[in-house]
């Protein structure tokens, strides 16, 4: 049996392999945004999300070339959104996944518009027929993209974020902000395959709960890794929000009970996918295990 670690290199490499075949019909052959983009794509980070599309996949029978489509379409959207977080006007960062930042390695113009073009071909990936054969559906999924990725999503969550540098968010505003900056990508990951293989309402509702469960423990391990891990084995520069006064988990909490906080809610996970059928094999519970106890 693979383990899980097996499994999300295996989501890599499948993500990573379609993400090369997707930019086979450029106009503009061999441009810089088309190296900057296979530099902060390719080969990094966990494939979280992917790895979440290719699992629920699996589960809810749909087939692999939808779900690679899926899956590409959710990774870019991520990918994207780091290049614009590191930017100057943003977190100002100069380390991603273990490498230089997109606009460190190459300018802040590319930068800008690699981050773009990812956005704009998940949206022209998640539209291809190779998605899906009906049009409904892949509307749906658009839809579904759009709103998780917009000014509900993720982009509000960052509006958030930038927000507390200058007013401190209380513990309501903390959960919201996570929500929508963390939570939102992986619920389209969990839901997104469920809608392409037209699953039903209650099997919908089990994965969207799951999803903003794991992406609360996500985030707040997350924060305890931004305070006390270990910069070279994450990958990425650590303790900003202290830096930049930014309000999270742990400057709520303190990490001692930001620690708990995590071990209830992966217990809530850990009970939902018992009093489900989401997860005959495990795959799901090794994943939430995974996320409590990360390194990286």
């Amino acid at each position: 049996m693979q383990t899980l670690t097996n499994k999300l290199q295996l989501a890599r490499k499948k993500t990573d392999e379609a993400f090369l075949n997707a930019f086979a019909d450029l106009v503009l052959k061999n441009n810089e945004i088309e190296e900057a983009a296979t530099y902060s794509f390719v080969g990094g980070g966990k494939a979280l999300r992917p790895f979440l599309v290719f699992t629920v996949s699996d589960l809810l029978g749909l087939n692999q070339q939808s779900a690679t489509q899926i899956a590409l379409a959710i990774e870019m959207v991520h990918t994207y959104s780091l290049i614009h977080d590191d930017l100057p006007a943003m977190d100002n960062d100069t380390l991603r996944r273990g490498k230089a930042t997109c606009h460190i390695q190459f300018s802040e113009a590319t930068a800008i518009l690699t981050g773009d073009a990812l956005l704009t071909k998940a949206f022209e990936i998640l539209a291809d027929e190779k998605t899906h054969p009906d049009a409904t559906i892949r509307c749906q999924l658009i839809s579904l993209l759009a709103k998780n990725a917009g000014i509900n999503g993720m982009i509000g969550g960052q509006l958030l974020d930038l927000s507390s540098e200058k007013n401190p968010l209380c513990e309501d505003e903390i959960y919201l902000m996570q929500k929508l900056k963390t939570g939102a990508l992986l619920r389209f990951s969990c839901i997104a395959p469920a809608i392409a293989a037209q699953s039903s309402k209650i099997v919908i509702q089990q994965l969207e709960k799951y999803a903003e469960l794991i992406g609360i423990l996500f985030q707040i391990t997350d924060d305890i890794l931004d305070a006390v891990g270990d910069e070279m084995i994450v990958g990425k520069t650590l303790q900003k929000d202290k830096k930049s006064n930014k309000s999270n988990f742990v400057t709520i909490y303190g990490k001692e009970k930001a620690q708990l906080l995590a071990n209830k809610i992966h217990t809530n996970a850990i009970s939902l996918l018992n009093e489900s059928s989401l997860d005959n094999d495990g795959v799901l519970k090794n994943l939430t295990d995974f996320i409590l106890t990360r390194e990286y």
